[in-house]
């Protein structure tokens, strides 16, 4: 070989080795951006379990205190079952207002009136004042 073709392949290795630096140079910067990647997305992965840990944590409260709301309307729903319904006390009402149970007398007030009344019977007296 001469000197020519020597040069020509010293060229070609210096090429060669040069491709194969930045070669080796791409291949350590993609192995970091890889490791990089790889710790973000652990990272991302853990705080996403534990978002969904809290998250069904809410959930569990959530229904328990559904169960406790609805455990709540159905004791309501059957005291209010026991309750007077509005019509029910609006025909009272009417009853009472017909009756007029303030107007009736008591016990006494008739005891007072007949005595009254064989009095006045008694003295001739026909009317009775009250």
């Amino acid at each position: 070989m001469d000197n020519q073709d020597l040069g020509a392949v010293s060229a070609l290795l210096a090429d060669f080795s040069t491709r194969m630096n930045d070669l080796e140079e791409n291949m350590r910067l993609l192995k970091e951006r890889t490791y990089v990647l790889s710790q973000t997305v652990l990272k991302q992965n853990e705080r996403f379990n534990k978002e969904f840990a809290i998250i069904k944590d809410d959930i569990q409260s959530l229904r328990n205190e559904i169960d406790r709301l609805k455990e709540a309307v159905e004791h309501i729903v059957s005291e209010s079952a026991e309750m007077a319904r509005k019509e029910e006390l609006k025909v009272l009402e009417r009853y009472m207002k017909m009756f007029e149970p303030l107007k009736f007398a008591t016990e006494e007030d008739v005891k007072r009136i007949v005595s009254k009344m064989l009095k006045n019977k008694k003295e001739g007296i026909i009317e009775v004042e009250e």
